[in-house]
C-alpha cells in the first residue's frame, strides 16, 4: 500500500513555514487483534484490562513515521514517481484498517514510548473499557472495537501536539474488504478528504495472488 500524495490546506502554524508529523496505521480487523475477542470472551476485569491494552500496543506500534519539513498552507507533499510504501504483506489480507495522521511535528508524538505512556494511563484504559463493552452487541463488536482504539489513539496524538483542536492538521481513517474495496487485489484512489476536510490523499495499493504464493514459499 502506498501513499502517492497528500494535500494540506493549513500546516497548523498561524504564520510561515511548519513541520508535519504524518503517523500512518495499518492493522488487519480482526485477524490481526484476538486480544479483542478474549475480552467478549471473559467476565474478569484484569483479563479485559489486558486485551485492551494490548490492542491498544498494537495500533501504536504498528504506526509508520514521516516527517515532513517546511510545509506551507496549501502545500501538495508527494513521495517520489512510485509513492511511499505504508504496509506491505506476503498475503493478500481479507480486510483491513488504516489510519494516517497529520499533526505538529513534537518529540511527544515522535516518540513511540511517550505515546503509550499517555494512552495506558489506568483511566484510559477504564474508559475504553467502558466503551468496547457497550459494543457487544453490534453486529461486528470486535471491528468496531477497533474502529474505537483508533479514534482514541489519535485523540491522544492530537493532545500531546495540539492544545487546540483547530491546530489539528490532518485525520483519516477507512476500512477495506477485499471482496467489496479490491476483488481483484488492486486499488487506486484520488483526491480521498478526510474528516477535517483540511487534508486530501491519493492512495494505491495492489497485490497479485501468485506473488504471495512464491513469497510463502
Amino acid at each position: 500500500m502506498r501513499i502517492n500524495k497528500v494535500s494540506l490546506k493549513k500546516n497548523g502554524e498561524l504564520l510561515g513555514k511548519g513541520e508535519v508529523q504524518l503517523m500512518s496505521f495499518i492493522n488487519y480487523s480482526e485477524d490481526d487483534f484476538p486480544s479483542l475477542q478474549k475480552f467478549f470472551d471473559t467476565n474478569d476485569d484484569e483479563q479485559k484490562a489486558a486485551a485492551v491494552r494490548s490492542a491498544i500496543e498494537k495500533v501504536v506500534n504498528s504506526r509508520i513515521m514521516m516527517p515532513i519539513a517546511k510545509v506551507r498552507d496549501n502545500s501538495v507533499i508527494t513521495f517520489g514517481d512510485t509513492g511511499y510504501i505504508v504496509y506491505k504483506s506476503k498475503i493478500i489480507p481479507e480486510d483491513f484498517s488504516w489510519m494516517i495522521l497529520a499533526v505538529e511535528s513534537d518529540k511527544k508524538t515522535r516518540d513511540t514510548a511517550a505515546l503509550l505512556q499517555t494512552v495506558l494511563t489506568e483511566d484510559n484504559v477504564s474508559s475504553l473499557i467502558g466503551t468496547i463493552a457497550k459494543l457487544a452487541a453490534t453486529a461486528d463488536p470486535v471491528t468496531e472495537s477497533i474502529t474505537a482504539i483508533y479514534k482514541f489513539v489519535s485523540k491522544t496524538a492530537f493532545g500531546l501536539s495540539a492544545n487546540d483542536k483547530d491546530d489539528q492538521v490532518g485525520y483519516y481513517l477507512c476500512s477495506f474488504i477485499r471482496g467489496l474495496d479490491y476483488p481483484h487485489g488492486n486499488r487506486e484512489v484520488i483526491g480521498s478528504k478526510d474528516t477535517t476536510g483540511n487534508m486530501t490523499i491519493d492512495y494505491s495499493f495492489f497485490g497479485f495472488e501468485s506473488y504471495a504464493a512464491e513469497s510463502v514459499s
